[in-house]
């Protein structure tokens, strides 16, 4: 089941898992969307590798509560304390898991869900990022969230080292954090990410 729902101004999907009970609680996965994606009427979503996959109904996204906002600004920064609030009328809702709220972000995307967990590093239990960047010198607020972090050697949109930064800040600050660099791929690292259903398994468990 799929709604098309609105809080703070923000547009958003909201799928809920194919076995949905009232009165039972779901981890989450919080996903931003691309600079691709931005719109206002969810036309743009069209052809979605991660929409796609959770619409088939046999990922393990199914399991969870899939929430996918809509930027129709032209940066997720123009809208930021928006989808903070956004973002905490979900960890609140009566069906959140709130230790099992995970974040997930794809280039614009990416640095979105970077800058929500700086601010609100409380609500997060994991994190994908593909092909995003963010402010490294703050990756010490995020230490305790558990991180996967994918990017194409050959990106020419958000270079490769911006992940090694974050990954190494990361790191320093004693967070749980893997990198995968994708030999000879571009931009485009998120079809081979969320194809992978051992990914999804990890960031719902």
């Amino acid at each position: 089941m799929v709604k098309k729902e609105q809080f703070a101004g923000i547009s958003y999907l909201l799928y809920f898992p194919k076995d949905y009970q009232e009165g039972k609680k779901y981890p989450v996965f919080f996903h931003l969307h691309g600079a691709g994606s931005r719109g206002n009427d969810f036309s743009a979503f069209q052809g979605s590798t991660i929409l796609n996959i959770l619409e088939k109904g046999d990922s393990p996204l199914s399991e969870a509560i899939c929430v996918f906002p809509q930027c129709h600004a032209d940066t997720w920064f123009d809208l930021f304390g928006s989808l903070l609030d956004l973002a905490k009328h979900i960890y609140d809702a009566p069906y959140t898991d709130q230790s099992r709220f995970n974040g997930s972000g794809v280039s614009m995307g990416g640095y979105g869900i970077y800058q929500v967990m700086m601010c609100r590093p409380q609500y997060f239990h994991k994190a994908i990022v593909c092909c995003g960047a963010g402010m490294y010198w703050n990756a010490g607020r995020m230490k305790n969230i558990h991180f996967r972090i994918f990017h194409g050697d050959e990106d020419p949109a958000i270079h490769v080292e911006e992940a090694k930064w974050m990954v190494g800040r990361l790191q320093e600050a004693g967070a749980d954090v893997s990198l995968t660099i994708y030999p000879h791929c571009d931009h485009n690292c998120w079809d081979k990410t969320y194809s992978n259903y051992e990914n999804l398994r990890w960031i719902i468990s």
